[in-house]
């Protein structure tokens, strides 16, 4: 059997350069010196105009029935592809089973590996915590907390593959306050700043009472009486997911994001005195 260069018959019937598809090979494939263009039928289509390689590669059948066995998992044709390095002269040439553009399709997108990589992509803001009485506590008094309200919302990414998106939308659900002295407490949402100059009867839903003070706590300037306790607030996140171009929603695995800070609590001890009169 003889293989017959079809593009290159028509070229000779017209006087034509070979009737093939003309490829500028990628720099990193080839080189500039009077070597071949290393493996440069890979670089088909990488447009690197600094590469001296020009491919052109020519379709091939066979003159009767028969023909070469498939060389690839999609449907094609075998090319005669000619590289020639237009400084050096140099060429090269190689036969390779190119598919058919038309028989190459997308994978399949999986709508929730596309979510749970949009779930990766979400930059969930950590609470700044609050406390009032803000320079230090007292023992058995109740203690405000709260964290800063502007993040209290959903946040949400779109990852989009082809024709497929998936969005994660994340959404605060709580609050939990680890004390430093072995309890913890845990809020349904931020927490009611405390207004100084606000009315008397303010309230919130947020709230710790310490039993013992901090002294013997570890300090920031190594003083034993300025021991604290390390609080950590911690906001608990749910996560869900919808698709565009797909099928698919529902949960995702849920994120937290924290801060870690500490208080200082007291022991105030008051005394009570009488005064007697003369009589």
């Amino acid at each position: 059997m003889n293989v017959v260069p079809v593009a290159a018959q028509a070229a000779q019937a017209r006087g034509g350069d070979g009737g093939g598809r003309t490829i500028t090979v990628g720099a990193s494939r080839g080189g500039s010196g009077g070597g071949g263009p290393g493996g440069a039928t890979g670089g088909r289509g990488a447009g690197q105009a600094q590469s001296p390689w020009r491919c052109v590669e020519t379709k091939l059948v066979l003159n009767d029935e028969g023909g070469f066995a498939p060389g690839g998992p999609t449907p094609g044709s075998w090319y005669s592809v000619t590289c020639i390095n237009q400084v050096t002269g140099a060429s090269t040439t190689a036969t390779e089973w190119i598919p058919d553009q038309a028989a190459v399709t997308t994978p399949a997108v999986n709508p929730y590996i596309l979510a749970l990589q949009a779930e990766n992509s979400l930059r969930l803001p950590s609470p700044t915590a609050h406390f009032d009485p803000a320079g230090f506590s007292v023992v058995n008094l109740t203690t405000w907390l709260w964290i800063d309200g502007g993040i209290w919302h959903p946040y949400a990414v779109t990852a989009t593959v082809g024709t497929v998106s998936a969005t994660a939308v994340a959404t605060p659900e709580s609050v939990t306050w680890v004390m430093g002295d072995g309890g913890e407490e845990t809020c349904g949402g931020p927490g009611t700043p405390f207004d100084p100059a606000g009315p008397a009867n303010q309230s919130t839903n947020c709230l710790y009472t310490y039993a013992t003070s901090s002294m013997g706590q570890p300090s920031r300037d190594g003083n034993p009486n300025d021991g604290a306790y390390p609080v950590i607030a911690t906001v608990h996140w749910s996560v869900t997911w919808s698709a565009l171009g797909a099928e698919g929603g529902g949960p995702l695995p849920p994120l937290s994001t924290s801060t870690s800070t500490s208080i200082r609590v007291e022991q105030v001890q008051s005394i009570n005195s009488e005064v007697q009169g003369d009589g």
